[in-house]
């Protein structure tokens, strides 16, 4: 019994590995920590570009200005792709510009007549198409850049990866997403 007590003090006593051991438990955790803070970093970077692209496009729309051999929508869609520094797949992104007359009207549905007090307009109630579309909208918005006064909505949607492809495991990807509601100037 004697020897084996000293084998077990000496063997506590003894700190060769004990770096290894350490490093093997919290390397990971290190390393984990390191590419969470790396994942946030980057959502948030692409929400903040996001939301910077569209109050730029947006302080481009309101002016009219249509100087290049493009169209305005497709500038819009330049000053997006400039503004977000290529964290953003523009095969991707879904851009919405909505023009409306009063700054009331954004994400209202159109008009109709609730003939059978269901609160939701059904297949067959009258509405006032004011949008032109010809089929009743939840949105009373009508697509595009407007003219002088009008009020145009833009919307980002943006499904954002990960950064380092841990969290696509979940097949899940971040919504980020901004809007902004502006005036046309005159002009």
């Amino acid at each position: 019994m004697g020897w084996f007590n000293r084998k077990l003090h000496r063997i506590k006593r003894n700190e060769q590995g004990s770096v290894l051991i350490e490093t093997a438990l919290g390397l990971p955790i290190l390393l984990i920590t390191i590419i969470g803070v790396l994942e946030v970093a980057n959502m948030l970077f692409v929400s903040i570009a996001v939301e910077n692209a569209v109050l730029r496009a947006s302080r481009f729309g309101i002016t009219g200005s249509n100087g290049e051999a493009v169209s305005r929508i497709d500038q819009v869609r330049t000053i997006i792709e400039e503004n977000t520094f290529g964290r953003v797949n523009m095969d991707t992104v879904d851009i919405q510009t909505l023009v409306y007359d009063q700054f009331s009207d954004i994400g209202e549905p159109e008009p109709y007549e609730d003939d059978n007090d269901s609160g939701t307009w059904d297949e067959g109630e009258a509405y006032t198409d004011v949008n032109g579309n010809g089929a009743w909208d939840a949105d009373m918005g009508t697509e595009g850049l407007g003219g002088a006064g009008d009020i145009v909505l833009y919307r980002i949607n943006y499904a954002a990866n990960s950064l380092s492809g841990l969290t696509d495991w979940a097949g899940k990807s971040v919504n980020v997403s901004s809007t902004v509601a502006v005036r046309n100037e005159p002009y």
